[in-house]
């Protein structure tokens, strides 16, 4: 009791500092949300919304369960696995956690899929980390894929070591209907307004930080740690580390993972997990790098590609915190 006491008086004492700083540093603030609106209006929502959409549809109306019917693979699990690799980070957690709500997977089920069933989409990898921060959609694409493989990797971990693969309930195959199709549209409207709203709240929050403390400015590493989308201003970073980046997938969108499982299923494994999917994720974008050197591929600022590039390690360090928080007080964060 004591010590949850104590931890409730720092998070309230944080707070109230980081309200003072937002009334302190209004114009930054104003100026910071404003920007993160724009980036939901033309980046965000027009990425995912309509993906959330039609992969909530083909996992409700129980279609893949004809495909999957003669394995140990829950179709929730299937759906969840392809569309939350290639839908976007959030899309997995949502998947998800509508099937628990249904009853045709259990939280453990849930939980241990969440580990390989988040991803940024192809889309965010080649034009963010392709074109903008190397200047050539292959090495976005080469990141995308680094970041797949090590999900699919865990993937088959998981269908080795787990003999619960069975659904908790095997949903019946409604098919497609204007019914479903709105029920769809409802639920992806509800994610995305949880998605937005943390996207808003950490952009107006790196905004107080770098004001009240300039010299955060000069650590280009600590933008992208906060919202993956601010690594396209990374200039200088390896394939390595990009992949990382974007296995990682910034603190902004854990926290829109967490907000949308809404407490359904433990995030611990999830969180353990990281410990060998970013590593993963490293290994396949050296072993893309070491291809394109043979194949002349370049980027436009040269990059050499290197595991020891230090800033490869910064998202395993913030997993590493996240952990021990899951281990120190595992009814706080589920």
């Amino acid at each position: 009791m004591k010590k949850k006491a104590f931890t409730d008086t720092v998070a309230t004492a944080v707070l109230i500092l980081i309200g003072a700083m937002l009334i302190l540093r209004q114009k930054e603030v104003s100026a910071a949300v404003v920007e993160a609106l724009k980036s939901c209006a033309y980046r965000i929502i027009p990425s995912l919304f309509a993906m959330t959409v039609v992969s909530g549809a083909i996992s409700k109306s129980g279609v893949l369960s004809v495909v999957t019917r003669h394995t140990r693979l829950s179709p929730d699990v299937a759906a969840a696995l392809v569309f939350g690799n290639i839908g976007g980070y959030p899309i997995g957690a949502k998947l998800l956690s509508d099937a628990v709500d249904a009853k045709r997977l259990t939280p453990l089920q849930a939980g241990r899929a969440l580990c390989f069933c988040y991803n940024c989409g192809p889309a965010f990898a080649v034009g963010v980390a392709g074109a903008a921060l190397f200047g050539n959609a292959s090495f976005g694409l080469a990141a995308f894929l680094s970041c797949v493989m090590s999900n699919l990797t865990l993937f088959a971990i998981y269908l080795i070591f787990n003999n619960d693969t069975a659904p908790a309930e095997m949903p019946q195959i409604r098919g497609f209907s204007s019914s479903l199709m709105t029920e769809s549209v409802r639920d992806a409207t509800s994610a995305m307004m949880t998605v937005c709203p943390m996207i808003v709240f950490f952009s107006a929050l790196k905004a107080v930080l770098e004001a009240s403390f300039p010299a955060l400015a000069d650590i280009g590493l600590l933008p992208p740690v906060l919202e993956i989308s601010n690594i396209s201003a990374c200039k200088g970073v390896s394939l390595v580390a990009a992949a990382a980046f974007l296995g990682f997938g910034g603190i902004c969108v854990h926290m829109q993972v967490i907000a949308i499982i809404g407490g359904r299923f433990s995030v611990k494994q999830f969180y353990f997990t990281r410990l060998i999917q970013l590593p993963l994720c490293a290994l396949y974008a050296f072993i893309f790098g070491k291809i394109f050197e043979r194949l002349g591929i370049v980027c436009e600022a040269a990059t050499k590609i290197r595991l020891s590039q230090s800033s490869s390690l910064i998202p395993i360090i913030c997993v590493a915190a996240m952990v021990f928080i899951t281990v120190r007080d595992g009814k706080t964060i589920r």
